[in-house]
């Protein structure tokens, strides 16, 4: 006789299957947990979402910088209200009252426009400026002076981004660098005017270079070459077989042609003031171009001391220099034109060379600032670099 099919079988197995569903949704469960925890530490760590995550040596600097530029730009607003009936209290005339107003109210522009231009984005780090900033001046007699405070905090702004540029990645290196370049500028201007002491000009802190990765032919050329360049060019460089680009340092190519950039750039400039020398006959014409010549010459000399830390001869590359057309005509045009091209030379290589190559490039380019913008009428917020926050460069990776 036939059984009936029975029936336990098919039950046990749907407990079965039950039992598998219900381990499947404690599995998927435990892993949606997992997938969250993780992603609220990428969060904290990783994007730049929050203000708890670490944040990068660059990061610090330029948001402290934006900090101190917003707060000066305060203080300069402030003293650029300075109202004439106050003038008598501070020993100021009327006239000399207007002039420090005029002087601090355009501060005040180029440091909100730095405030803008070092907004980091990505980063919701408010920043702090660097103490002296709010300090209050506590000196007496002629320190008392109302600009006396701003001076200093300004003076300590400047050297506080010029020292963080040495360190700081590429990007923010160029930036810190021509900001500044700039406050420092401000801060002479800002004590010429008011008659105060001027404050010391920063300079770079002695740097170790790295041991060189030259090749043994590329060192045997530099020695070869080394010394060659003691008598400056006059048109035409020193003789000598210049060396491939191929052979600079793989690691920092760039830096090698931004360096070869920034020496042919001074001995040109040094060649066209020898030019307009001998296109004057009056004497003080004459020797003020030659001072010129002569710090264009110097700081060419010392680009070619630099050349063998990127495995470069130490040898000027250019066979000739040349002018441009518009020189003929009016030999001061293009002398200014020359000397306005030569900060973002320098911004160039601060942002790419590293150590001592990037101090000389930061110090040339404050020197540079100071030279053109002490007796200007205004000056830039990020000489040498374009004052919109689109335009300026960033290191690759950085927020």
């Amino acid at each position: 006789m036939n059984k009936p099919p029975s029936r336990t079988a098919p039950a046990a197995g749907r407990a079965g299957r039950a039992t598998a569903v219900l381990g499947g949704v404690r599995r998927t469960t435990v892993l949606l947990v997992l997938a969250a925890v993780v992603l609220s530490f990428n969060m904290v760590a990783g994007n730049g979402t929050s203000e708890d995550r670490p944040a990068s040596f660059s990061e610090v600097a330029q948001t402290d910088a934006r900090a101190a530029a917003m707060e000066l730009a305060r203080q300069a607003r402030e003293l650029s209200d300075f109202s004439s009936e106050d003038s008598p209290k501070a020993g100021l005339s009327r006239r000399e009252a207007k002039a420090l107003a005029d002087e601090f109210s355009g501060q005040a522009d180029v440091l909100a426009e730095q405030s803008v231009l070092l907004t980091r984005t990505g980063s919701l780090r408010r920043g702090s400026p660097p103490p002296a900033v709010s300090a209050e001046g506590s000196a007496s007699g002629a320190d008392a002076h109302p600009a006396a405070a701003y001076v200093q905090a300004l003076a300590a702004s400047a050297r506080s981004s010029l020292d963080a540029a040495m360190r700081a990645d590429g990007g923010t290196a160029r930036l810190l660098a021509s900001t500044g370049a700039a406050q420092q500028v401000l801060a002479l201007r800002a004590a010429e005017a008011a008659g105060l002491d001027v404050p010391e000009e920063w300079e770079p802190a002695s740097v170790v270079s790295a041991s060189s990765k030259c090749t043994d032919a590329t060192t045997d050329s530099d020695a070869a070459g080394r010394g060659s360049v003691s008598t400056p060019p006059s048109g035409v460089a020193s003789p000598g077989a210049k060396e491939s680009p191929e052979a600079a340092r793989e690691d920092q190519p760039d830096a090698a042609g931004a360096l070869q950039s920034a020496v042919d750039t001074e001995y040109g400039a040094a060649y066209a003031y020898e030019v307009a020398m001998a296109r004057t006959s009056d004497a003080d014409s004459r020797a003020a171009l030659a001072t010129v010549r002569e710090d264009h010459l110097a700081a060419g000399e010392q680009g070619v001391e630099l050349l063998p830390e990127l495995c470069l001869p130490t040898l000027t590359p250019a066979p000739a220099y040349s002018l441009p057309a518009s020189f003929g005509d009016d030999p001061a045009e293009a002398l200014a034109d020359l000397e306005a091209s030569l900060p973002a030379v320098y911004a160039d290589l601060a942002g790419l060379g590293t150590g001592s190559l990037r101090g000389w490039a930061i110090d040339r380019l404050a020197e540079l600032s100071t030279d053109m913008y002490m007796e200007d009428a205004s000056v830039p917020a990020s000489p040498g670099l374009d004052a919109e926050p689109e335009g300026l460069p960033r290191a690759a990776g950085t927020p």
